[in-house]
């Protein structure tokens, strides 16, 4: 039996006299039947008792992360330096591991 069906054959014994009516006796039985319906939560569905609210176990811990951003950040720095030295020095990328390279650069800072 569809609800459209038990709405319409509870009308049929006591009809209503105007539209109002027949909506308001319709939106109260739709309400009944709605409350009806509402399931309670079983033992599963409940959460168990957690001192910290709402925490939830993180899929990567914070010590993954920050182990993740830095050594994001140490393979953008070689990449980047590869690309300026590389590419726009106009010279071997790879030579930006030879530390003869960066005693060069960093002469260019000190002064005598």
């Amino acid at each position: 039996m569809e609800p459209n069906e038990k709405l319409h054959n509870k009308n049929k014994t006591n009809p209503p006299e105007t539209r109002k009516a027949a909506r308001h006796q319709r939106k109260a039985a739709q309400k009944a039947e709605r409350k009806t319906e509402k399931k309670r939560p079983t033992e599963e569905q409940k959460p168990l008792y957690n001192p910290f609210f709402a925490y939830k176990k993180r899929r990567f811990p914070i010590w993954q992360r920050l182990i993740a951003l830095i050594s994001l950040c140490c393979i953008a720095l070689v990449v980047g330096a590869m690309l300026g030295y590389g590419g726009l020095g106009h010279r071997n990328p790879f030579a930006v591991f030879n530390p003869d390279t960066w005693q060069h650069i960093f002469d260019f800072f000190r002064t005598d």
